[in-house]
C-alpha cells in the first residue's frame, strides 16, 4: 500500500470511529432520557393516586 492510501484508510478508520462514539453516546443519552420520563410519569402517579383516594373518600369537601 502506498502512503497516500494508507492515509486514507487511516482517515476512514478515524471516522468510523468517531461515528460509532457518536451513535453509542446518542444510544446511552435516549435511554437516560426514557428513564428519567418513566420516574416522572412514575412520580406522577404517585401524587395523583392519593388525591384521586381523597376525591373517592369526600374528604376534599
Amino acid at each position: 500500500m502506498s502512503g497516500a492510501t494508507q492515509y486514507v484508510v487511516a482517515a476512514y478508520a478515524v471516522i468510523w470511529f468517531l461515528l460509532l462514539l457518536y451513535v453509542v453516546a446518542s444510544g446511552l443519552r435516549t435511554a437516560r432520557l426514557a428513564r428519567e420520563a418513566e420516574l416522572l410519569v412514575r412520580l406522577l402517579d404517585e401524587r395523583e393516586r392519593p388525591a384521586a383516594r381523597d376525591e373517592a373518600a369526600g374528604v376534599g369537601h
